[in-house]
């Protein structure tokens, strides 16, 4: 079990490495890597939540909690009280909320291409059925 775990460890800091997610989200961007994936996830999640994204993220209430507050501040996101119960507050990306995750994900679409772009068709396709092969056994059991 060991092992495995080493080297399981050990992909994901070559993954890491890979994409990029250390230089993406350096004195360039206001945001860490952890804030640009909850961005991204208030954007794509109809009625998202704080707590909806405590639970996909797994991280405690009171984190989570910190970035919205410095996403409020900064006019990135804004909550918006449910119709049908006024103590839920839905999270809503603004306007620069959108500006900055669009020069987020051009950056990101870049690192990606770059390290694609010496790839062959075949090899690819290999990869990314290994990337929805891990996906789907990582996920099988939540």
């Amino acid at each position: 079990m060991k092992k495995n775990i080493e080297e399981i460890k050990k992909f994901n800091r070559f993954y890491i490495r890979m994409m990029g997610l250390f230089n993406l989200y350096t004195d360039e961007s206001p945001y860490s890597a952890t804030e640009a994936l909850i961005l991204f996830e208030i954007y794509s999640i109809p009625s998202c939540t704080a707590s909806y994204l405590s639970d996909y993220f797994l991280f405690d209430k009171g984190y989570i909690s910190r970035i919205l507050k410095k996403f409020e501040q900064n006019h990135v996101i804004s909550r918006v009280p449910s119709k049908e119960d006024r103590r839920k507050q839905y999270l809503e990306i603004t306007q620069t909320g959108k500006e900055d995750l669009d020069e987020l994900m051009s950056k990101a679409n870049l690192n990606v291409e770059n390290m694609i772009k010496e790839i062959s068709d075949k090899d690819l396709s290999e990869l990314i059925s290994s990337m929805k092969k891990i996906e789907k056994i990582l996920t099988q059991n939540e």
